[in-house]
């Protein structure tokens, strides 16, 4: 089976107190010992409208939209200047998926409040959801210059720039953002996130470590570690992480197929496959829980209940790349039709085109099929998306071999055992590579 960058995965929204935080006026702001507004506690002398404001935040953390809305409203009724309302109701709006509202509420603040640090800070959030990274560092850096020393702003711009890939820009301002206040929890998750994506693993381990102390109920920190000692194989640490995640949250059936995967790891089929018996009950009717237990099955080489799982998969989920992607790669590994696994492959590609794994096992599929070309531009394509995966060259030096291009595989291969000494393939690629010498 063929698994996606683990990135994606850590990434999350980040929390909504967080983000409002500035959208508090300092004075109006009762804080915890760590320095941080509580949302739904009332200061000394608080006016009238930073009152419903706060209740306004407060029914946002509580999921409830139409209430945040009425005390934003009323705060703005006591007060139409009261420039924190406005951008809580631009919230609400974007919510609920009324761009052109909430660009009239942020316009309303910024005419209110133009040197408001949250004014900027509310625009990044409003250019970064409507996918305008541009305009969204101009504003978040602009919220970062009025003020300094406020997180929200750091934390927003690294997630910006996790989503579009200056990684190490983003590793910077979490490394900041954690010295200015290393018990902020968002900060300390956000550099778990970022120094994963730039390969600082036991940075990122620590950072995990650090955000699971600070947020004692929330799964995600030790989640993330979980996946981070997944791409290392360290398959019991990550089985131990998911553990203390599901202590947090026991019914989370995302932690469950993920400890599946781990146990599968350690080629523990029997347990994987009652952990998923779990999550099926969970959520019967989940495509991603079929499809894990296709994968184990796959794994465990039961390959006629990992087929009847995965066609089951693309019955309840016709646009599931995956599920086409991964059926195609066991047909190649159980040497079934190789014109199926291509036209396979072919679908998962035409339903994810960005994605590596999939053009991989495309030209895996055509392979097998004998369509060397084919083969070749496929892996070239999935190099193309990610150049330092060991397996895609592994793949591209194997049929280089068969295409009689000895100078080309002898580069493939050697790069590929460079990129993963210890790889699955690493003896095979060692022998072709002999052979070629």
């Amino acid at each position: 089976m063929q698994h996606c960058s683990t990135l994606s995965r850590l990434v999350r929204p980040l929390f909504a107190a967080t983000v409002l935080t500035l959208a508090i006026p300092a004075q109006a702001a009762p804080v915890q010992a760590g320095g941080r507004a509580i949302a739904g506690a009332q200061a000394p002398n608080e006016s009238p409208q930073g009152r419903e404001h706060r209740a306004g935040i407060q029914a946002l953390l509580d999921g409830s939209l139409p209430m945040a809305k009425t005390h934003f409203e009323a705060s703005l009724k006591i007060d139409p200047q009261y420039a924190p309302a406005s951008i809580g109701l631009a919230s609400v709006a974007q919510s609920e998926s009324k761009p052109a509202e909430a660009e009239q509420y942020l316009q309303r603040a910024e005419r209110a409040a133009p040197q408001s640090p949250a004014v900027h800070l509310a625009w990044g959030r409003y250019y970064k959801s409507n996918k305008q990274a541009d305009r969204a560092e101009l504003s978040l850096l602009e919220a970062r210059r009025v003020d300094p020393k406020a997180i929200p702003p750091l934390l927003e711009l690294g997630d910006l720039y996790l989503r579009v890939g200056r990684a190490a820009d983003a590793l910077k301002l979490y490394r900041d953002a954690v010295f200015m206040d290393s018990t902020n929890q968002f900060a300390q998750y956000g550099l778990g996130v970022a120094a994963a994506a730039n390969g600082q693993r036991d940075e990122a381990l620590g950072a995990f470590g650090a955000a699971a102390k600070l947020a004692p109920r929330d799964p995600g920190p030790l989640h993330a570690a979980g996946l981070i000692h997944m791409e290392t194989s360290a398959f019991e640490k990550a089985v131990a992480a998911f553990d203390k995640g599901l202590l947090r949250q026991p019914k989370s059936v995302p932690l469950m197929l993920d400890r599946a995967n781990a146990l599968a790891g350690q080629q523990r089929w029997s347990d994987a496959l009652k952990q998923l018996e779990r999550a099926e009950k969970l959520a019967p009717n989940a495509g991603q829980v079929q499809l894990k237990f296709a994968d184990v099955y796959q794994g465990a080489k039961r390959w006629n209940e990992a087929e009847s799982r995965y066609l089951r998969v693309i019955e309840m989920e016709p646009n599931n790349a995956s599920a086409f992607n991964n059926l195609a790669w066991m047909t190649v590994a159980r040497a079934g039709d190789p014109k199926m696994a291509v036209a396979w492959a072919r679908k998962a590609v035409e339903l994810s085109p960005g994605s590596s794994p999939f053009h991989d096992t495309l030209g895996w599929a055509f392979h097998s099929m004998g369509d060397l070309q084919g083969a070749l531009e496929s892996l070239q394509r999935a190099i193309k998306l990610e150049p330092k995966v060991a397996a895609y060259h592994f793949h591209l030096g194997v049929v280089q071999n068969e295409l009689k291009q000895p100078v080309a595989a002898r580069e493939s291969l050697k790069l590929a055992l460079v990129l993963d000494p210890k790889m699955p393939q690493a003896d095979e690629a060692k022998s072709l590579l002999k052979s070629l010498l």
